[in-house]
């Protein structure tokens, strides 16, 4: 930007715009930084910077898809350095998972599990890595802002609308590599730069931002492509065809840096169920609600949504609404037609493309508050295509922002017309309002991380932790309790998961030898260092029915492992059994439709074992004599005296066979 000596100054009543040196645009980054921090401390609080606490992220802050990824940051640092380089082994264990399917940033998670022999036992990095998001945020916005004005002060109070930026605010720590919306104020400023100055070295910063997405967040790569290809566009237009190029090898080379890390080229299918039913509704960038249940303001009124447009947040505030109507106004009062033609005509590639970002959000599924107004069959391949970013909404972020950048910038641009002290009044104004429209929502987050410090979780009970750490395998049978925090606890004892909490991957070997290990276990009784979990007393039963297994009961799991692997499991004498939970035209429950004295048991070896030469069950003090047992393959049939109604799944029914 020059020399520090040549200093161009600019009219400004406070303080005075500057384009000079590097000391003064580091001064300017410093203190841009301090406005992110001072934005993540008055929302988060400290709570979130100490890497050793893991509580708030155990309550599930905003939702228990943190918990996910923090599972996910465990298992790859337990794991083996393996390649693709973000695979967690440990994680699914016959296979392993990849830590970009947990959102568990990955390009954080390798840097940190390269030095993981110096970080303390409990380590998470999602609340650091957030308040580098905010401050990257300020940075980035000023940048732009400071571009394209040239102006300081006016600059620093605009960032306040990003810092506080409600798609910010609302993805931060509900999905902290989503709030990596830095990258896209990045990639504007690229754009922006290069408009005026073709340069190499701008395709190089939209390569190191594509190359950053890919193991940040996938989702980040369209929005990042957009101004990149608008860039290649305008240079085309300028007859600048190698910027075609300088495209094309971005692209390899994030492929290549997408296949590094496991994101790409592993065969999982990147295509998921979902495109239109994760979408934007038509009213969400005035519809303050979202996932958390924050006061998102305190100005408009809730709407209804319908489908997955609870993912869809995009609610701009009330602050920059206002910036809109002002625009509007300062448009139809100054604007000259002329003038407004010309900037539509060298703006029309970008606005076609926003258009296009728009549309790819709102989804062949149209929805406004809780209707469907229309609805669009598409083809399958380009369902399987559009289902690659299924939760189309986040598409939207290019153009929430650039909204918020044509609000401010066209304000500083009428300043001849409005004079300075109206245009700070009126940027002044606009902050003002959207920080009150939002204060509840900041006081709200801020007391729900402190409160959350205070949580207590499984990871909190010595004895599930005495029995993970003296095992080393965790499988599932029939689990319908929190299994991501089940993960976190068991990665922290260093034990093994045969089974994935990741969001992409289908993991049959990991699941077919799990089974195999269980029915294992169920036939011959050595369970060895594996820790079985269900939720169902009836699968409980199975096990204990071998004298060297026993569980643990915490919340609504059982806990199931060698007796004398932990002084915490305990033995029980089972003698019940439960009908088959199990339903369709013929049966309810286990009850026979058409013959109520029917009963359906699962033909195991512990139900076998139960009710064969068994004379009579019991509910309590009712007494039910049994009349007859077929067996199959597959179910036990057990005729009783009387209507067994009351029998049925989940009752439990002890056995009497003298």
């Amino acid at each position: 930007m020059g020399n520090d000596n040549n200093i161009k100054r600019t009219e400004n009543k406070g303080l005075t715009s500057i384009q000079g040196g590097w000391r003064i645009e580091l001064i300017n980054i410093i203190l841009a930084a301090i406005i992110g921090t001072a934005a993540f401390l008055m929302i988060y609080g400290i709570t979130p910077l100490d890497p050793t606490s893991d509580s708030w992220i155990m309550a599930g802050y905003d939702e228990p898809d943190i918990i996910q990824h923090y599972s996910g940051w465990i298992a790859f640092r337990n794991s083996e350095w393996a390649f693709p380089i973000g695979l967690a082994k440990d994680m699914a264990i016959e296979e392993g998972t990849f830590v970009s399917y947990t959102d568990s940033i990955p390009w954080v998670a390798i840097l940190f599990k390269a030095v993981r022999k110096l970080l303390p036992g409990t380590f998470q990095y999602f609340g650091l890595y957030a308040l580098f998001c905010y401050i990257l945020q300020a940075v980035a916005a000023f940048k732009i802002l400071f571009y394209k004005t040239n102006n300081q002060s006016y600059s620093f109070l605009g960032i306040v609308l990003f810092v506080f930026a409600p798609i910010l605010l609302e993805r931060s720590f509900r999905h902290t590599a989503l709030g990596s919306q830095w990258l896209i104020l990045f990639a504007i400023y690229v754009w922006m730069r290069n408009r005026n100055a073709y340069r190499v070295k701008n395709y190089v910063v939209f390569l190191i931002l594509l190359v950053l997405a890919i193991g940040i967040h996938p989702y980040f790569l369209p929005m990042i492509a957009v101004f990149m290809l608008l860039t290649v566009i305008e240079d085309c237009l300028k007859k600048k065809y190698i910027s075609i190029v300088w495209f094309i090898i971005s692209l390899l080379i994030t492929y290549g840096a997408g296949c590094l890390i496991g994101v790409l080229g592993t065969g999982i299918e990147t295509s998921r169920w979902g495109y239109g039913i994760y979408s934007m509704n038509l009213n969400a960038v005035l519809n303050p609600t979202s996932c958390g249940k924050y006061t998102w303001s305190s100005l408009f009124k809730i709407h209804p949504q319908i489908l997955g447009n609870y993912d869809g947040f995009n609610y701009i505030g009330a602050g920059v609404f206002t910036g809109i109507l002002i625009v509007a106004v300062i448009l139809m009062i100054f604007g000259r037609k002329k003038e407004i033609t010309a900037w539509i005509q060298r703006n029309t590639p970008a606005i076609l493309l926003m258009i296009c970002c728009t549309i790819f959000a709102v989804s062949n599924v149209v929805t406004f508050n809780d209707r469907i107004l229309l609805e669009i069959e598409l083809p399958v391949f380009l369902s399987e295509l559009c289902g690659i970013f299924r939760a189309s909404s986040r598409i939207f972020y290019p153009v929430y922002y650039c909204i918020f950048l044509t609000v401010i910038i066209t304000i500083w641009k009428y300043r001849n017309k409005l004079n300075m002290r109206n245009v700070y009044l009126l940027l002044g104004m606009i902050c003002i309002i959207q920080l009150f429209d939002i204060h509840n929502c900041i006081v709200e987050k801020h007391h729900r991380m402190d409160a959350n410090y205070y949580y207590t979780s499984i990871l909190d009970d010595e004895a599930l932790n005495d029995i993970f750490k003296n095992n080393k395998y965790v499988l599932l049978d029939r689990s319908t309790g929190d299994n991501r925090s089940l993960a976190v606890a068991a990665l922290k004892n260093n034990d093994k998961l045969y089974y994935s909490v990741a969001n992409s991957g289908n993991y049959w070997k990991t699941s077919e030898e799990a089974a195999r290990i269980i029915n294992t276990i169920k036939d011959n009784g050595q369970i060895g260092s594996n820790v079985i979990v269900t939720s169902r007393p009836e699968i409980l039963n199975q096990y204990l029915m071998y004298k060297d297994i026993g569980y643990y009961k915490l919340d609504e799991n059982y806990y199931v492992g060698n007796i004398n692997s932990s002084n915490y499991l305990i033995s029980k004498d089972v003698n019940e059994v439960y009908a088959a939970d199990f339903t369709d035209d013929n049966w309810t429950n286990g009850i026979s439709n058409s013959n109520n004295n029917e009963l359906l048991f699962n033909n195991t070896k512990y139900n076998n074992m139960m009710l064969t030469n068994a004379k009579r069950l019991f509910l309590g003090e009712k007494q039910y004599e049994i009349i007859n047992m077929v067996s199959d393959s597959d179910w036990i049939h057990i005729y009783l005296d009387k209507d067994a109604s009351a029998c049925s799944y989940p009752s439990a029914l002890s056995v009497d066979k003298e």
